[in-house]
């Protein structure tokens, strides 16, 4: 049991409290500890506990934070766009300049379009501008053709693959205006290319009214990815 105790020098006074004597001759004086008491020893055995405890956890937090550590980087990334590039051999020069036509005339002519880009994409081909205030495109017969061999200026040695048209010059300009309703599905690659021949008929059913008439279109080619 736990007694709060004092020394004393013998007093010749009484007292409420139990007393006996030492072999020294001294008086030993005990008490039982109050209820306040027994608050503040089992508070201060709390207190002394609870210190040793957080340094008891400060000493393990300490020795498990120090660890072997080992890491790899993966720097300089880089990110870099591909290039869509489509030229061709007619050296800004139309594919025709036809004059005097009459019923029946007919000509054609061929374009070498080459692909250098680094991305895959798909070429397709429209009219992107056009005149025709005389309405003679309707009379104005178009072949178009996609193969291999011949260039700008001759045809001679091209073997046709496909036939990506075949109509009247009005009904190409007014469709086919855009790429997204353009003719042919090349899929192209850096350094390949295709050869398209384009053939035209002015139709023998073409009316006297036509005579001197004049109508454009610039045909266009086009990449996308």
């Amino acid at each position: 049991m736990l007694r709060r105790c004092a020394s004393r020098q013998r007093s010749g006074a009484s007292s409420r409290k139990e007393r006996w004597q030492t072999s020294t001759g001294r008086h030993v004086l005990c008490e039982q500890p109050t209820a306040a008491a027994w608050r503040r020893i089992v508070a201060d055995n709390r207190t002394a506990f609870g210190v040793g405890a957080l340094v008891s956890l400060g000493l393990i937090w300490g020795g498990t934070t120090a660890a072997f550590t080992s890491s790899t980087p993966s720097g300089n990334n880089s990110w870099t766009t591909g290039t869509v590039t489509l030229s061709d051999d007619d050296a800004g020069t139309a594919l025709f300049t036809a004059t005097g036509l009459v019923p029946g005339s007919a000509g054609s002519n061929c374009i070498t379009v080459s692909y250098s880009g680094s991305v895959a994409a798909t070429v397709r081909f429209y009219a992107s501008a056009s005149t025709d205030a005389a309405a003679v495109a309707a009379y104005l017969d178009l072949t178009i053709q996609e193969g291999t061999g011949g260039g700008f200026g001759t045809c001679t040695g091209f073997t046709p693959t496909s036939t990506p048209y075949t109509g009247t010059l009005a009904t190409f300009i007014t469709t086919k205006a855009s790429y997204g309703t353009g003719v042919g599905a090349w899929n192209a690659t850096s350094g390949t290319a295709r050869v398209y021949k384009v053939t035209y008929a002015l139709n023998a059913a073409t009316p006297n009214t036509k005579q001197g008439a004049t109508t454009t279109a610039t045909l266009q080619w086009e990449a996308q990815t």
